[in-house]
């Protein structure tokens, strides 16, 4: 059976822009701009600063004006006390560095992160490229064009065109802006378009330079646990479920290593632990990728019967595709029943609304599609149509959004 609505798989790095934020959502990432020169010091002194910055321990600085982002910090002036005409420059390291809240957004942006934060990845895409033009601050509008890609990457799914324009456009913004401190995430992002494009090679000379990058410039583990997940990802992908497989372990290891040095209180932890559960069921999914039905199945289910609640969820959600394909693959209509049983539980268990539940209700919708009316009454396709639609609405960001995408296009 074709695995086509397994290949958009990915974990992201999530994307959430609270009230006037631009976060770079747990990342030290560099911006290459060299706009000092354009801002003044007349200027701040008669309108001052409206950026705020957040550090990781919760400290924020408002009132300020950021005027550099680069791999190893943000410049910014604040207020001089004893003479506003004369401003303070300092300097915050990366590493403490966990958002930078702009000031005086166009109207485009803000548009543009609402369209995302709801689910309209495309939307936002076209909102963001909006907000570039209307943007006059430099930094502001690499931000934009940074978050264009973004939005782009997230609505390609299954596209491989739309993927392969969007790794174009990752490339070269990373090609203009090499240090910039979204850098990272920039590679990151130009590693999965390339991924979902087909470009496996491609991908795969990404994700080695921003996992070498992460050490040799000091980018941090954090960013070496996501390269190396996403790698292992591109390697099943491409056929490849055997390397994926140790990929995958030396993903779990890396985000291992992360949270060892960050800390279980760091900002990074949750999406670090997320790393490890993905990784562990990318690992099943390898089995899958050789069609070794009962093993996945078998693997899986060790999954669910352990007592961490994230991993019950994903067990339970492997082990249902798991029967869900080898039933399909020999048109078992019992099989497909049997699925959609354990496929219902996982749903359940996934407290946390993750990507459990949405491969759960992705599958659920597949399950009604396969027994069809004999099975399921004159109501099965409205019922398919809700589960793929419970996808896209309450899991636009997971790696299953985008099949459920093109399951309710082909309807």
């Amino acid at each position: 059976m074709d695995r086509d609505p397994r290949r958009a798989a990915a974990i992201s790095v999530p994307f959430r822009l609270p009230r006037h934020t631009t976060p770079h959502r747990r990342m030290r990432l560099p911006t290459l701009f060299a706009c000092t020169a354009l801002l003044a010091a007349p200027a701040f002194a008669q309108k001052g600063g409206s950026d705020k910055i957040i550090k990781k321990n919760g400290e924020a600085r408002p009132g300020v004006e950021v005027i550099e982002l680069k791999t190893t910090g943000v410049k910014f002036r604040k207020e001089n006390p004893k003479d506003k005409s004369k401003p303070i420059e300092e300097e915050l390291p990366a590493h403490q560095l966990l958002a930078i809240e702009w000031g005086d957004l166009p109207d485009a942006y803000i548009s543009a992160r609402s369209a995302f934060d709801r689910g309209d990845a495309a939307g936002a895409a076209q909102l963001f490229g909006e907000a570039e033009r209307q943007a006059t601050r430099p930094l502001l509008k690499v931000d934009a064009a940074f978050f264009q890609i973004k939005a782009a990457v997230g609505a390609a799914g299954t596209d491989q065109n739309a993927a392969a324009t969007a790794a174009d456009k990752a490339v070269a913004w990373l090609t203009a802006n090499a240090n910039h401190w979204r850098t990272p995430e920039a590679l990151l992002l130009a590693g999965r378009a390339q991924r979902l494009a087909g470009k496996f090679a491609d991908a795969a000379t990404t994700l080695k330079d921003l996992d070498s990058r992460a050490s040799s410039e000091q980018f941090g583990p954090v960013w070496s646990a996501r390269a190396k997940f996403e790698a292992a990802q591109a390697l099943l992908d491409s056929g490849k479920p055997a390397e994926a497989r140790i990929a995958f372990q030396a993903a779990s290891s890396a985000a291992d290593t992360a949270l060892a040095a960050a800390g279980s209180k760091s900002p990074d932890a949750p999406e670090l632990n997320g790393i490890k559960i993905q990784a562990k069921v990318g690992e099943g999914e390898t089995y899958l990728g050789e069609k070794q039905w009962s093993k996945a199945e078998t693997f899986f289910n060790g999954l669910a019967r352990g007592d961490q609640a994230e991993l019950v969820a994903a067990g339970r959600a492997g082990e249902g595709e798991a029967i869900f394909l080898a039933a399909a693959e020999q048109k078992n209509l019992d099989g497909i029943r049997r699925a959609q049983v354990v496929l219902a539980t996982a749903s359940v268990f996934d407290a946390l609304g993750g990507e459990a539940a949405a491969k759960a209700n992705f599958y659920l919708g597949k399950c009604v599609q396969m027994l069809g009316a004999d099975r399921e009454g004159d109501g099965w396709k409205a019922r398919a149509t809700n589960y793929f639609q419970i996808v896209v609405s309450s899991y636009p960001t997971s790696r299953w959004a985008g099949n459920a995408r093109t399951e309710l296009a082909a309807k």
